[in-house]
């Protein structure tokens, strides 16, 4: 049994909490951060008899200092720390939540003797460059979003991200193409190893007990209940992945001593017009709208060489809808 020590900060969540469950799976120690350990015993239910211990801890925007760092303490010795705590609110805050909490991290695992895997859950929100064509072939290493301009739109959740993202790398030393150009960050940090998961659209059932909650399962539920894209189908796309899937990478880019930099967390896009047909199909109960388009706009393509290289076998659009409609049918959020 794999008696190694890991860190999920931001356990309870929809990510964490599947990140945390792969982690016990495979016999991993785990440390779970969450605001309040008394709520989040059901940690303890995921997978029976595994060691899992709860650490209180309450995020803020302005992350916490060097020299008094609680994650000191709770990351020393792990293999693995994950941040996937995130803050979602379009608001200058968002900025500096991901930015110093990335940072309060980096700086705790930089403390340990060992190497240490930082894998931060990030966004396909920071890899969308203003002036990239719409059928551009995306890779992790070139394509960036410009910050700035994310600001000037109001979009502070994925001006978050990818500031965070440029920040974490520039503590490692290295640029946004994920090479050392500060080789003086680069030996500060020498025993941190950083990686980064840009998901989409994340879908699947949700582990926390109680209300649905987060963005993408209640807007799922509100388009199979036509509460949502109802009056046309968009002429767009949507990149998605399954939530296990997504945490599957996470814990795989910690456990390949060769992955650094980010790596796209998305099985693939598809048309709008594929994902409404495919929840039709399924959904007999969904009436899809009106296509009023003839020529379909370029959907978007990425590059998953880097991500393919994590070994990772994903689940594709049908089955992915399927899990996700049996869970909402589940919590009482679709009928039929």
């Amino acid at each position: 049994m794999n008696m190694a020590t890991c860190c999920v900060v931001g356990a309870t969540g929809y990510v964490g909490s599947y990140v945390t469950q792969e982690l016990l799976k495979k016999g991993y120690q785990v440390r779970a951060t969450c605001r309040d350990p008394k709520k989040a015993q059901w940690l303890k239910t995921l997978i029976p008899d595994a060691k899992i211990e709860l650490f209180a801890l309450t995020l803020t925007p302005e992350g916490f200092p060097a020299d008094d760092n609680p994650l000191d303490a709770i990351v020393s010795g792990c293999k693995g720390v994950f941040m996937c705590a995130g803050y979602e609110k379009q608001e200058s805050s968002t900025i500096d939540f991901m930015v110093n909490n990335a940072i309060a991290i980096l700086n705790a695992a930089r403390q340990n003797d060992g190497k240490t895997a930082v894998v931060l859950t990030s966004s396909t929100g920071s890899t969308n460059p203003p002036e990239a064509a719409a059928d551009a072939l995306k890779n992790e290493l070139d394509f960036w979003s410009d910050p700035e301009f994310q600001k000037s739109k109001g979009k502070f959740s994925p001006a978050a991200k990818t500031l965070m993202e440029i920040a974490a790398l520039k503590f490692v030393g290295r640029n946004q193409k994920n090479e050392v150009v500060d080789e003086s960050a680069a030996k500060g940090a020498e025993n941190v190893r950083l990686c980064i998961m840009n998901p989409s659209w994340i879908l699947g059932p949700q582990l926390q007990p109680g209300d649905i909650s987060g963005n993408g399962l209640p807007w799922f539920a509100k388009i199979a209940k036509g509460d949502a894209m109802k009056e046309q189908v968009p002429n767009d796309s949507m990149s998605i992945i399954h939530v296990e899937d997504l945490a599957l990478l996470h814990v795989a880019c910690m456990e390949a001593e060769s992955a650094s930099g980010r790596y796209f967390g998305v099985n693939r896009s598809w048309a709008w017009e594929d994902i409404l047909k495919a929840l039709q199909g399924l959904y007999p109960a969904y009436k899809m709208p009106p296509k009023n388009y003839e020529e379909l706009n370029p959907v978007t393509q990425f590059d998953n060489t880097r991500r393919d290289t994590l070994g990772v076998e994903l689940r594709g659009l049908k089955e992915i809808i399927s899990d996700t409609l049996s869970y909402l049918k589940k919590k009482g959020a679709l009928t039929g």
